[in-house]
């Protein structure tokens, strides 16, 4: 598996490692070029600052943010993770909780404040979350950390994707953006694509009080 890392520092965000895997031997790199070029698992690739991921449940804090700033949550606010959001079940749509899944719906998150959801990983809280606050303001967060944007670092690097309504059309041979895509986005998927590098600045932005 390819493992990108790095490290950075918690108070000014500045990388202090990064790392990609597959990698090569720098200094034999001029009579290796040809073979690493062809080599299917494209050692040359710097993932951590070019590779694209899905952030999944490392989004998560960031809608707890969001959430909180808009006062759509606070700290006690309880939300009870039924397993299955069904809040449009009758328009055909009604995403799981991972928990649901994973126990054949024998075992739930319960009753969750927003620590407690962060803690459990809990889809359902962030479903409900990125419902009421609504993708337009979800995009302004994400971009607001760092995420799809550019992070200045001064090598080459990819700018991602957060999901958003206006580069959707085509996606997934879809055209209309619909209240479930908001739901995923939520938790981390739908479109949304980021470097290793953005989601350590996002996390470290995080740790250091914005």
């Amino acid at each position: 598996h390819d493992v990108p890392r790095g490290v950075v520092d918690g108070a000014p965000g500045e990388p202090l490692a990064i790392a990609s895997y597959p990698t090569y031997n720098l200094t034999t790199l001029d009579e290796d070029y040809d073979d690493l070029l062809a080599d299917e698992s494209t050692p040359l690739v710097d993932r951590a600052l070019t590779g694209l991921y899905a952030p999944g449940s490392t989004f998560k804090p960031l809608m707890a943010v969001a959430g909180l700033t808009e006062g759509l949550i606070n700290t006690e606010t309880q939300i009870v993770c039924n397993g299955v959001f069904t809040k449009y079940a009758d328009q055909g749509y009604a995403p799981h909780c991972w928990i649901y899944d994973q126990t054949d719906g024998q075992i739930l998150h319960g009753s969750d404040n927003v620590s407690e959801a962060i803690r459990d990983s809990c889809n359902y809280f962030f479903y409900s979350v990125a419902d009421s606050l609504g993708i337009d303001a979800l995009v302004e967060f994400a971009e607001d950390f760092g995420l799809g944007e550019p992070t200045g670092i001064e090598l080459a690097e990819t700018t991602g994707n957060m999901a958003n309504p206006d580069n959707h059309e085509g996606v997934y041979d879809v055209d209309a953006w619909v209240y479930g895509d908001t739901l995923q986005a939520g938790i981390g998927q739908s479109d949304s694509l980021f470097t290793p590098l953005q989601l350590a600045e996002y996390c470290a932005a995080i740790a250091n009080g914005g």
